[in-house]
């Protein structure tokens, strides 16, 4: 699963690391995990993967992160998650990930792809 929240971008997935219980919540940015951690009082440790795709990490239980979605969910009081982002003075390099994902997506709804 990939998710854009107020405190950044993640993926999320049932890592062969995870034990059957918990999912990886995986992050480009450092600051990204600390502040979905601060919000939401998520204690795990940082795990920093210097090659990998995804340089920082937490494990945490399924039902702690779905207790995160459903707050996240509850707090929704925007029109426009970009325009939101924007006023928020979210980092340059979020917003441009954040319309440039917008805009590839955007080509599903608008015109079809060459298969192959």
């Amino acid at each position: 699963m990939w998710i854009f929240t107020r405190d950044g971008f993640f993926s999320v997935a049932a890592t062969k690391f995870c034990q059957p219980e918990d999912v990886a919540i995986r992050a480009r940015k450092r600051e990204h995990l600390e502040g979905l951690m601060a919000r939401h009082s998520i204690e795990s440790e940082i795990l920093v993967f210097p090659e990998a795709d995804y340089r920082f990490r937490i494990q945490i239980p399924k039902s702690l992160w779905g207790q995160v979605m459903l707050e996240e969910a509850m707090s929704l009081d925007y029109n426009s998650f970009k325009d939101a982002m924007a006023e928020s003075g979210a980092s340059a390099d979020y917003l441009r990930a954040m319309f440039t994902i917008w805009s590839t997506v955007h080509k599903i709804q608008t015109e079809e792809l060459p298969k192959g």
